[in-house]
């Protein structure tokens, strides 16, 4: 049974033709759309699944997105490594990676790659970042994080060659900010980077 449905112009001609999403529409294309593309919004979802971490395993997003906003960081090396965590130098602990390893999971995973393709996907797909190409981290001018202080602290030395980074989109980062604030007692410690190796 055809249930399609006909749309005729003031003459009489066919503009129009709507099929309901059924059997019919997939005999007629060939096709099954994705969720995406038929999905008008995309709610941002509040933790990011981190695959190498064990079970259940996820990056507070709220937590995550706040420490980039409170600190000025416009973006940061992935830096996806599959070495120990206590042999990563200079500009390698300041890295997505480290950050990932440092402040979102428990010891037994932190010598394990967690900057994987799903998850720097997922950390697009929110909106919230994009992927670039940069040479080191870089932070936002005119911020309230010191500068100076950072880049000497961080030990933000540049690479010998552009490299995969993850940047913040910052005024959408902001309002979800607003929307999703944090408690100081669970913020990111901005000297995450300079903590005791394991």
């Amino acid at each position: 049974m055809q249930n399609h449905q006909v749309i005729y112009d003031a003459n009489n001609k066919p503009l129009f033709v709507v099929i309901p999403y059924d059997d019919e529409y997939k005999r007629a294309f060939r096709i099954e759309p994705s969720r995406g593309a038929m999905s008008t919004t995309y709610e941002i979802p509040l933790a990011i699944s981190l695959p190498n971490a064990g079970a259940g395993a996820t990056l507070d997003l709220p937590r995550f997105v706040e420490y980039w906003v409170r600190c000025g960081i416009q973006s940061l090396p992935i830096n996806k490594r599959a070495k120990p965590l206590r042999d990563f130098e200079g500009r390698e602990r300041f890295s997505l990676e480290a950050l990932i390893r440092i402040c979102f999971i428990s010891e037994p995973y932190r010598n394990t790659m967690q900057a994987v393709n799903e998850v720097t996907d997922q950390l697009v797909k929110t909106g919230l970042f994009r992927e670039i190409r940069f040479n080191q981290a870089q932070l936002l001018p005119g911020q309230i994080f010191d500068r100076e202080r950072a880049i000497s602290q961080a030990q933000i030395q540049p690479y010998s060659r552009t490299v995969n980074c993850l940047e913040i989109v910052y005024e959408e980062a902001v309002e979800f900010c607003k929307q999703h604030p944090i408690p100081k007692e669970k913020k990111i410690d901005s000297q995450w980077f300079n903590r005791d190796r394991p």
